[in-house]
């Protein structure tokens, strides 16, 4: 019984990374990368980072993110304009809004139906130290939501 006490005691130590959680490196590496729609540059897509075993808030304070501008490429900001990203793995995510008017008023609408959202997004990339190039997304034309998808529940 002393042996399984010892060794809860040792995996608590061990696990926790501290009092306050984790505790990771918080220096900033340069992201950049490049969207496309249809083959053709994306601009005004919100490209997001969601932290898998990254720093997230409040070590950080916010998620990685930036905004493509009309050429389709982007560059991530996490403390001051264009600093990049801590290191670690994360998941990219995308929404790109867009005016739609409906009945006289205009709403906004994510013109990639969520398909690149938290729940939906299969993109991942691992931030390393030095300069870092997203692979060049491409995007393709969707007309129907994630959730409408036939196949197997779970596994689209």
């Amino acid at each position: 019984m002393r042996k399984f006490a010892i060794l809860g005691l040792l995996l608590g130590l061990v696990g926790c990374g501290g009092p306050d959680g984790p505790k990771y490196d918080l220096t900033p590496h340069p992201v950049k990368g490049k969207v496309l729609y249809d083959d053709k540059p994306a601009s005004g897509v919100l490209v997001g980072l969601l932290p898998l075993d990254a720093p997230m808030p409040p070590a950080v304070p916010g998620n990685p993110n930036g905004m493509t501008g009309s050429d389709g490429t982007f560059t991530l900001t996490t403390f001051k304009q264009g600093d990049g990203a801590c290191e670690g793995q994360y998941q990219v995510l995308l929404t790109w809004m867009t005016e739609v008017a409906q009945d006289k008023e205009e709403t906004r609408r994510d013109k990639l139906l969520g398909w690149y959202d938290a729940a939906h997004s299969t993109i991942r990339y691992g931030v390393v130290k030095g300069d870092n190039t997203i692979p060049t997304i491409n995007l393709p034309v969707r007309d129907i939501k994630p959730e409408a998808m036939p196949g197997i529940p779970g596994r689209n």
